[in-house]
């Protein structure tokens, strides 16, 4: 797909371990940012540190409560939340570039 362009969002993110409970990290909106294009999903905090997703290591995308998608990599033991305002515009534009995320 060359020559097709991501978009950038900010928003909130939560980094909380896969099992245990608690969380590593967490801001609110709009500190955090998520970058996405056809390859890849970058999700990045300052404190929380920077999240790489490819179809190769994507577990799920999936609807964290009404604001945000939480996402699961095979090689992270996080799961990283991220919220926005409006997180069907955000699991629409998503799909556009082939992501599909769990309603």
């Amino acid at each position: 797909m060359a020559g097709v362009e991501g978009f950038s969002l900010r928003g909130g993110i939560r980094v909380v371990p896969g099992v245990g409970g608690g969380f590593r990290a967490e801001s609110g909106w709009p500190m955090a940012r998520l970058r996405a294009d056809p390859n890849s999903i970058t999700l990045r905090e300052i404190w929380a540190g920077t999240l790489m997703i490819t179809a190769d290591n994507l577990v799920a995308i999936r609807r964290w409560r009404s604001a945000g998608l939480e996402f699961e990599v095979s090689d992270c033991d996080e799961l990283w939340i991220f919220w926005t305002r409006d997180v069907d515009r955000l699991i629409d534009r998503l799909a556009a570039f082939g992501w599909t995320a769990e309603r």
